[in-house]
C-alpha cells in the first residue's frame, strides 16, 4: 500500500529532493551499513538512473531493513519475517509517506489506519497509527535536508508486538510550504506470555 516515488518526486521541492536523494545514499556510506545491506535476505535492484525519488525509495528501505535486523535481532523480509520470539508474523510491510502542509496529521493517521486495518484488530490499529502519526509530525516540523533513524517497538495488552524502523526527513515542498518523509518497516506479530 505504499504512496509511490511519483509522489516524493511530485511533493518535494527539487532541490531538497536532490539533497535528499544525496543524504539517502549517506545511509549506505558507512562500513557496518554496507556489510548489513550485503546480508540481507533480499537484495533491492540497482538504481538504473539518477531519479532522486527512486534513489531515496530503495536507499532508504535498504537502510531501514539492514538496521532492522540489527535492532530486533532479526532481519526484515515482510511477511517472511522470523522474530527472535519464533512467533510467526500477523503483518509486515515497508512503506514510504510524503507529507505536506495541506495533507496534516490527521491524513497521516488515516492512512496507517488503512494500511493497518486489515492485518491488526481495530484498536490496535488506531492506536499503531494514531502513535506513528504523531511521532512523523514532531519529526517533520523542523526542515532539515537529512534523514533521522528511529525505532520503536510497541507492546500491546493483548500480546501483539510491533517493531518498526524508520527514517525521516523534512524539507519544503514545491510550494515552499513544510513537507516530510517517513520511510519505514515494520512487523507485527501476537506472543503468548508464558
Amino acid at each position: 500500500m505504499a504512496q509511490t516515488v511519483v509522489e516524493v518526486v511530485k511533493v518535494i521541492a527539487p532541490i531538497a529532493l536532490q539533497a535528499l536523494a544525496a543524504a539517502a545514499e549517506n545511509l549506505l556510506a558507512g562500513e557496518a551499513t554496507r556489510d548489513a545491506v550485503e546480508r540481507l535476505p533480499q537484495k533491492r535492484p540497482a538504481v538504473a538512473d539518477e531519479d532522486f525519488g527512486d534513489i531515496i525509495t530503495t536507499d532508504t528501505w535498504q537502510y531501514c531493513e539492514s538496521n532492522f535486523a540489527a535492532q530486533y535481532g532479526y532481519y526484515y523480509q515482510g511477511l517472511r519475517s522470523q522474530p527472535t520470539t519464533g512467533d510467526l508474523p500477523v503483518a509486515a510491510a515497508e512503506d514510504i509517506i510524503v507529507w505536506e502542509k495541506k495533507n496534516g496529521i490527521s491524513d497521516i493517521q488515516r492512512y496507517l489506519q488503512t494500511v493497518f486495518k486489515d492485518s491488526l484488530n481495530p484498536a490496535d490499529s488506531i492506536e499503531l497509527a494514531n502513535n506513528l502519526g504523531s511521532l512523523f509530525q514532531q519529526r517533520f516540523q523542523e526542515e532539515a535536508l537529512d534523514w533521522t533513524p528511529f525505532s520503536k517497538r510497541y507492546n500491546f495488552p493483548d500480546a501483539l508486538i510491533v517493531d518498526v524502523y524508520m527514517v525521516t526527513a523534512s524539507a519544503r515542498d514545491v510550494n515552499n510550504q513544510p513537507a516530510g518523509i517517513a520511510s519505514y518497516c515494520f512487523v507485527a506479530y501476537n506472543h503468548a506470555h508464558g
